[in-house]
């Protein structure tokens, strides 16, 4: 919301999602699937579930890993590319094909960094540059 300046009265307005509700995601209460689909989609973003390295089957990891060598790419680049493909993200932000052009959002304090990838996800993610934009 910051990055876009949209306001929480905007974004109650789009999303028809309550302000309350939304302000309170920061420190109080979890989105429920369907509020956090609405918000995000208003935004222009969509909520896309990717599953763990561990749940995938045998021949569908060795099916990425040939597309990986074929294209030259890492496993995790291939799975990020394939999200991007299949979710026309690319058509829609085109800030991910230059991750440079973003501007970063000052937040008033500090903050310390947290780890987003789930532990389960680093088999997966290993090779994955740390500055993507997510």
């Amino acid at each position: 919301m910051a990055r876009l300046r949209v306001t929480y009265d905007e974004t109650e307005e789009g999303s028809g999602v309550r302000r309350a509700s939304i302000k309170a995601w920061r420190r109080k209460n979890k989105p429920g699937l369907e509020s956090l689909e609405a918000v995000l989609g208003w935004l222009g973003w969509d909520f896309v579930a990717v599953p763990r390295a561990k749940t995938l089957p045998d021949e569908v990891r060795a099916e990425l890993q040939h597309v990986a060598d074929k294209l030259g790419l890492s496993m995790p680049q291939t799975v990020l590319a394939l999200v991007e493909i299949v979710t026309g993200i690319h058509e829609r932000f085109p800030f991910l094909r230059d991750p440079t052009a973003v501007k970063p959002v000052r937040f008033k304090g500090k903050r310390k960094e947290r780890l987003t990838i789930h532990p389960d996800q680093h088999a997966l993610l290993q090779d994955m540059p740390i500055d993507v934009a997510h």
